[in-house]
């Protein structure tokens, strides 16, 4: 028997991913809400929260949820029209539409010109994604009448013409809806899971497929493989630097302890912004009051807006150096004063008990 509380937890836990529809033997929305985190990041997943008890109803087929299911098929020959299930036929259908095309690798880079079965493909994914979606809870319906649907679209595709709107509603029209029986005995819970698994394994491959072999990314005009980005920006020198810091707290922590990590962690990230300002004044740890407001004069004079001869831009970030500059005498400025104060506060603590004794 199921239990709405926890159907609760799961959809909690792990619902974006479907695992409170797996648990209520609602597979086929499990994998939608799969491949669209949360039923269309995370839109699905909101409207579950008032639905639960009704799916828990369904999935032990309680008595008054039989008999008022028996009734809506007596007044009806099919389930009534909804709009949420035609929003979902749509945006499952173009997204299993579009991603067998994105996923066929380009002439490029296997030296086979292969658009031809991407293009092929893309009226099956609408179909799928359309029969998918008309095929959860208490619907059913054959996948033969959408794909033909689909499939009407395809000398549009032919001709170069990108209709995949089009293909879907169409192929969402063309599905008949049904009831659906009840009281049809489920298959074994491992059985369902492989075979979400190698749904979930299919679909992943394609975007896989397609981040690897044709995405792109766009900077300034320029376009490079998003698998060369990703090279690239493992090699830079921001990402090396970061995986040395990373070693060395690591060996740290393995000679010193954890806290004495997480004492260098801390202070490596600049809580204070000390190091920060200190940058921005061209100065070392350690500097004193006298140095700073030395520097800061020495800076504020070469950096002035007024005397920076030049364009508009180069005015402009002489003007942002300025404001830094500032800031960061300020904040400096600022943390000498307060540990000063401190310091004076703990000396004055320390000095009280040696003069109870003189007094003694």
């Amino acid at each position: 028997m199921a239990s709405v509380c926890v159907a609760y937890f799961l959809w909690l836990l792990g619902g974006w991913f479907g695992l409170h529809h797996f648990y209520l033997k609602r597979d086929k929305q499990a994998l939608v809400w799969w491949c669209l985190p949360g039923g269309y990041f995370g839109l699905g997943w909101v409207r579950d929260l008032w639905r639960i008890p009704e799916y828990v109803r369904e999935a032990n087929l309680e008595s008054g949820w039989l008999v008022q299911q028996q009734e809506k098929m007596r007044v009806s020959e099919s389930p009534p029209w909804k709009m949420a299930r035609w929003g979902g036929m749509l945006v499952v259908g173009n997204m299993f539409g579009m991603l067998p095309a994105m996923a066929v690798p380009n002439k490029e880079e296997l030296g086979l010109d292969l658009s031809l079965v991407g293009t092929l493909l893309t009226p099956l994914g609408c179909g799928l994604g359309i029969w998918l979606v008309g095929n959860i809870g208490r619907w059913q319906g054959n996948i033969s009448r959408p794909l033909l649907g689909c499939y009407l679209t395809l000398p549009a595709y032919l001709y170069g013409m990108n209709v995949i709107s089009w293909t879907t509603i169409i192929g969402a029209y063309c599905f008949k809806r049904e009831w659906k029986g009840m009281g049809k005995p489920s298959k074994p819970w491992y059985v369902r899971l492989l075979v979400l698994a190698l749904c979930g394994s299919l679909y992943l491959s394609m975007w896989g497929s397609y981040l690897y072999f044709n995405a792109e990314v766009v900077h300034n005009g320029d376009k490079i493989k998003l698998r060369d980005a990703v090279g690239n920006f493992v090699q830079s020198p921001a990402v090396q630097e970061f995986w040395r810091n990373l070693k060395a707290l690591y060996h740290h922590m393995l000679i010193n302890g954890f806290w004495s990590t997480w004492s260098q962690l801390v202070d490596s990230l600049d809580p204070f912004g000390e190091k920060n300002a200190l940058k921005a004044l061209e100065l070392e740890k350690g500097a004193t009051q006298e140095e700073i407001r030395s520097r800061y004069r020495e800076l504020t004079k070469q950096f002035h807006p007024d005397k920076v001869q030049g364009n508009q831009e180069e005015k402009e970030a002489a003007h942002e150096k300025f404001v830094q500059i500032q800031q960061a005498y300020e904040k400096l400025s600022d943390l000498k004063r307060k540990r000063a104060k401190a310091n004076k506060k703990v000396q004055q603590q320390e000095a009280e008990p040696s003069q109870e004794k003189v007094e003694l």
